[in-house]
């Protein structure tokens, strides 16, 4: 492991071109791909140093806020909005600081146009997870039926804040089109794809003593998001 930071430092200084860098800020929204709720805000700080005199690629780093607001619903023969017989809905809300290590490549003969990766890991700063969940029924030949006294049924809603993970892991993706508005200035319009390696709360998983048969195992739902920015040059 030590062999390979003094790689990756011996390599981070053997750009020459750090007077060609960009920094910037940008800012929009996003949203989750599966069980979003709303859309939440995105934005950050972007520094990029090119990586030779004349060349197209160029590393740097990305600071950024990411806002996650889902609504996992799993009920009984598909029903939704609480009307199944049995089943759980998990709500979160959870705001992420991301610091992630960015490569970045420049299209064109402008390099006004750059593709990027970036992989990091997000701290969480504010949230809370809110389980509800219900059985008012009992099978009879498979399926659901009205309620039988003694049988039980149980209806709850639970504070899950506590299961919101501290850290997570981020991959994204996506583009920057750089317009320039004179002198060193740059609009800039990026779009951005991301996903999670971990879960961004342990409700639902199999560690979770809440976990029921309408129990999803995690959440680590994929994110798109659209942003507008200022950068120099």
């Amino acid at each position: 492991m030590k062999r390979i930071l003094l790689l990756a430092f011996l390599s981070f200084l053997s750009f020459p071109g750090f007077s060609q860098s960009f920094i910037g800020v940008y800012g929009g929204g996003g949203c989750a791909t599966a069980n979003n709720y709303d859309i939440a805000p995105t934005g950050g700080i972007e520094l990029l140093f090119r990586g030779h005199k004349g060349g197209r690629m160029y590393i740097g780093a990305d600071l950024f806020y990411q806002g996650y607001s889902l609504w996992a619903d799993n009920e009984a023969n598909s029903a939704k909005h609480g009307t199944g017989t049995a089943g759980t809905i998990d709500r979160v809300l959870a705001s992420y600081v991301f610091l992630a290590p960015k490569f970045s490549y420049g299209l064109g003969k402008s390099r006004n146009v750059k593709i990027f990766f970036d992989a990091g890991v997000g701290y969480n700063i504010n949230g809370f997870d809110s389980l509800r969940k219900w059985d008012h029924g009992y099978y009879t030949n498979g399926y659901y039926t009205t309620y039988n006294s003694g049988i039980g049924q149980y209806d709850s809603s639970l504070d899950k804040t506590s299961n919101i993970n501290k850290l997570v892991f981020r991959l994204g993706f996506g583009m920057t089109e750089y317009l320039h508005m004179g002198k060193r200035w740059y609009l800039t319009f990026t779009e951005d794809f991301g996903f999670l390696t971990t879960n961004l709360t342990t409700t639902g998983t199999v560690s979770d003593g809440s976990r029921t048969a309408f129990s999803r195992n995690g959440l680590k739902p994929g994110y798109v998001s659209f942003m507008i920015g200022l950068s120099h040059k």
